[in-house]
């Protein structure tokens, strides 16, 4: 009996999920989502209208118009940005996040794009941002990222979160955590 019920709630679950995927694209259809920063907005219509062919984009293409998209963001789009990330689609900002930690991308811009990675990781789902965690040390040593104490709170606390729900080694913890106390070392010298 146990078998057949759990089936049975597995089968509804999936119903849940299928119904809500449905709902959700209907709503954008009619509803697109509309932002106050010309340049957000322009930054989620590309990604939205480009996120299928993603790991194909050059440099004379589609990484090119995305380069030009963010060359210019501020800390006030930035802002913009993370205040309205619930807007956002999570493989959206996996895009993003992949495409901050192209060579070409950090040559073209100006902001701090490592913290913007970081920011991400931290936000992004609750569980799911174990295959972010990798590239931290990346995007930082990049940008050469001057990430503030908060900062590498929240990062020690999802990095913890990560494996406390055996997302991620051990081996992760331990290194992140390592590289963290590094950055929180330079950060109080003076």
């Amino acid at each position: 009996m146990k078998k057949y019920y759990s089936k049975k709630l597995k089968i509804l679950k999936l119903k849940r999920m299928n119904l809500q995927s449905i709902r959700e694209s209907m709503h954008h259809a009619f509803f697109p989502v509309k932002f106050e920063n010309e340049k957000i907005e322009k930054l989620y219509d590309f990604i939205s209208q480009n996120d299928r062919d993603a790991e194909y984009w050059q440099l004379n293409g589609l990484l090119g118009e995305f380069i030009n998209i963010i060359k210019n963001f501020n800390q006030d789009d930035v802002r913009f940005f993370f205040s309205t990330i619930t807007l956002w689609d999570s493989y959206h900002l996996v895009i993003i996040a992949d495409k901050l930690l192209d060579p070409t991308v950090k040559a073209s811009v100006k902001y701090d794009f490592g913290f913007v990675y970081c920011r991400i990781f931290c936000l992004y789902e609750k569980l799911d941002s174990y295959y972010l965690v990798d590239s931290l040390e990346i995007a930082v040593n990049m940008y050469n990222s001057k990430l503030n104490l908060s900062m590498l709170v929240d990062l020690t606390t999802k990095i913890n979160l990560l494996f406390q729900n055996k997302q991620i080694t051990k081996q992760q913890l331990d290194y992140n955590l390592s590289f963290i106390n590094k950055l929180q070392n330079e950060l109080q010298k003076p």
